[in-house]
């Protein structure tokens, strides 16, 4: 899902993060041409004695208490040594590895030897995918997540993962192109994790009581959107940027919705999106061999619906204006700007070009700071209204969003607006240093992200279901590195050629009106 500031401030670089889901695989387009399509091996599906499998499981008590187990150390004091020779690690480059069930579920890991495993369940299904009868249900879907199921009640399932020290805090995570179940465990617990995960999705059962408790953390979500300028403010540019269509649609459920948020609804919802075929299972830190016997057993005694053929509208960015008044004492305005969907070829000079604008804050403006980023020295250094400046850029499977997001005093709104303006229209123009410096920033983090884990499983995850294709961080560094100047500075002039976007929140009164901020992007 788009964020704000405290998101962007971090550059939310990545070639391959994006919270978009894919149509149907399309031919890649020339510059993604470069990643590797995965050899997926076929998991067949075994009919296996329940006696031996449960002999595979970890020892599990579910509601026992065991006896405590002697500590074999105790007496030694700190100086002595309680390993004997012990081995000499065996350092090898992680892999991917990629797979394919019976029925189309595709699973992919990548082992890094971690303690925990980050595992997730990715769906090709979100808010664009919604019509005027199910408006929210996606949002409705996530709330729904770890409750009770065929196999399990609501609350054996929040008991088991308890006693395993599973991490389900953000369990499910409904956006606008696809669903995430996710799940941080201890590895040695993997084989109880996944078919657990597995039965969210394949077997829920949306027993009316859980249902209306639900309604309740819609409520609150909706509650503390008001309370999140960041969150309003990208749910504004969205709706804005792609009005009355796909991309526009909100993530979260109106009040409107809680009509309609029933169990047939979100039933009807996951039978006509939730098949394996567009489902992808993702483990980070877990042995791929076990990854896929774990799966194959979790769906061998699943009949899957045939996967039902569903409207695939294409988003229209439209641009416009949104704004909202709000309690927030600052004015947080957004402009943005058509980009490029995932894939594309100018995805890595746009990125590039977020790079070069950067972020900051009042604190980084201060002397000696070293923020030397373009919105910092041309829009917040010169303009100490300003209390914060942030470039993003988020693509989906046929569209994307680059801009600027500021938060400045009401009075001072219009100012930093025209600093905005002018910094924009100045990318057309890109020094051999400015790209250099950004390439090699580009690159430190998509290298600093590999080290963790949520990161390594959301980017895995969504390039496996964006496109069928993985490219590796020195594949995309590659990319990064052939990019010229003169490629820069036309997707620049691509950018800035279409219809801008404005979206403002809180004290909204000197946001110049729609018709200036047109004139004033104007190449």
């Amino acid at each position: 899902m788009f964020r704000f500031p405290r998101a962007a401030r971090q550059l939310q670089a990545r070639l391959q993060t994006t919270q978009a889901a894919p149509k149907a695989p399309a031919p890649a387009p020339a510059a993604a041409s470069t990643v590797p399509v995965p050899n997926f091996s076929v998991v067949k599906f075994e009919k296996e004695d329940v006696g031996q499998v449960m002999t595979e499981l970890p020892a599990f008590n579910f509601y026992e208490m065991k006896e405590p187990v002697p500590n074999p150390y105790k007496g030694s004091t700190m100086d002595m040594s309680i390993l004997l020779d012990p081995p000499k690690p065996v350092l090898a480059p992680p892999k991917t590895e990629f797979s394919k069930l019976e029925n189309g579920l595709k699973i992919a890991s990548v082992d890094k030897q971690g303690l925990m495993s980050q595992l997730g369940l990715f769906v090709n299904a979100g808010s664009r995918f919604e019509d005027s009868s199910n408006f929210g249900v996606s949002h409705m879907v996530s709330m729904m997540s770890y409750n009770s199921t065929a196999h399990l009640s609501h609350l054996r399932t929040v008991k088991t993962l308890e006693q395993l020290g599973a991490n389900a805090t953000s369990s499910c995570k409904a956006g606008r192109e696809e669903t995430i179940y996710q799940v941080q465990v201890l590895r040695e617990f993997v084989p109880l994790v996944v078919p657990l995960m597995v039965g969210n999705v394949l077997f829920p059962r949306l027993v009316p009581w859980e249902v209306k408790a639900a309604h309740k953390k819609v409520k609150e979500a909706r509650e503390g959107l008001a309370k999140d300028a960041d969150a309003t403010v990208s749910e504004l540019l969205h709706k804005a940027a792609y009005c009355n269509n796909t991309l526009g649609y909100s993530t979260l459920a109106s009040d409107r919705s809680m009509s309609y948020f029933t169990p047939e609804t979100i039933r009807s919802f996951m039978l006509d999106h939730f098949a394996p075929e567009r489902m992808v299972l993702v483990g980070v830190n877990v042995a791929h061999s076990e990854l896929c016997k774990w799966a194959m057993r979790s769906f061998a005694d699943y009949n899957p619906i045939p996967m039902k053929k569903r409207p695939e509208p294409k988003a229209l960015y439209t641009g416009g204006d949104l704004r909202l008044e709000g309690p927030s004492p600052f004015c947080h305005l957004a402009i943005g700007l058509e980009s490029v969907p995932w894939g594309q070829q100018e995805l890595a000079p746009v990125t590039l070009l977020q790079t070069i604008l950067g972020s900051g804050n009042a604190v980084s403006s201060l002397p000696g700071a070293g923020v030397t980023s373009r919105l910092s020295t041309q829009v917040l250094k010169k303009n100490p209204a300003v209390e914060s400046i942030a470039a993003f850029t988020t693509s989906y499977s046929d569209s994307g969003l680059f801009g600027v997001y500021g938060v400045s005093q009401p009075d001072k709104a219009g100012e930093m607006a025209s600093a905005i303006f002018q910094t924009l229209k100045g990318l057309t123009s890109v020094t051999p240093e400015e790209l250099a410096k950004a390439k090699a920033m580009l690159k430190g983090k998509l290298l600093r992200d590999c080290e963790d884990p949520a990161t390594v499983m959301q980017d895995l995850g969504t390039q496996v279901l964006l496109s069928g294709r993985y490219g590796s961080p020195s594949d995309f560094a590659k990319i990064i590195d052939s990019v010229t100047e003169s490629q820069v500075a036309a997707a620049a002039r691509k950018l800035l050629s279409s219809k801008p976007t404005v979206a403002a929140y809180g004290d909204t009164h000197s946001v110049p009106h729609y018709s200036a901020v047109e004139a004033a992007l104007k190449l």
